[in-house]
């Protein structure tokens, strides 16, 4: 059983963690290690508890000094207003492409993009709520890079796009709200998730 579970660890420090400079996939994963093995590491005494917070509390430090600052870009009448902010969400809706990054704590996001071609929604630790109504597709479709790691993730979807959604989860939940529309003619958005130990819900509203 240790040995499956360390290999699922090292999946998230290797994929979701070193690969995508989330430095706190690769500390909380190595303080469940670190509880595995406590015993062999000399911290037998220490409770697991206390060693999954310090992981965080690393994770988050290390988020907080080499992590990317956030930039949020405002569109008001056709002017760009760049503004930073001192959480870890980003936005960007230029040339039909958007990002929502969250790492810790709660967001909810309200994204209107014209002709949208690209979304990327990434969610660490925290809960995020990403609404996309008010948002077009492009007449050759759109695809939305979902990637929820520990935390809980909602996305609302217009019930009036067609979708294809492709999921990979990991031991976390993926659950699907509503149905879109089906009709051939209309342009398709397609939703790949990577969904690891959280949750995330998809509605069609």
């Amino acid at each position: 059983m240790k040995i499956a579970l360390i290999v699922i660890l090292a999946y998230f420090i290797i994929v979701n963690g070193i690969g995508k400079r989330s430095f706190l996939g690769v500390t909380f994963s190595l303080g469940i290690i670190a509880c595995l093995f406590s015993d062999l590491l000399g911290i037998g005494m220490v409770s697991p508890f206390i060693i999954i917070l310090v992981s965080i509390l690393i994770g988050v430090g290390l988020s907080m000094i080499f992590g990317k600052k956030a930039y949020v870009r405002h569109d008001f009448g056709g002017k760009y207003i760049y503004s930073n902010v001192s959480d870890s969400k980003e936005y960007s809706d230029a040339d039909g492409t958007f990002t929502v990054d969250n790492s810790l704590g709660e967001r909810t996001a309200y994204m209107s993009v014209n002709d949208l071609r690209h979304g990327k929604i990434e969610n660490a630790l925290g809960s995020l709520i990403v609404y996309l109504n008010g948002t077009s597709l492009d007449e050759a479709g759109a695809t939305i890079d979902i990637d929820n790691g520990l935390g809980k993730l909602q996305v609302y979807v217009p019930k009036e796009f067609r979708v294809s959604v492709n999921i990979d989860n990991g031991l976390g939940t993926v659950n699907t709200h509503g149905n879109p529309a089906t009709d051939e003619t209309l342009p398709l958005l397609k939703l790949n998730i990577d969904n690891g130990l959280g949750t995330t819900d998809i509605y069609f509203e």
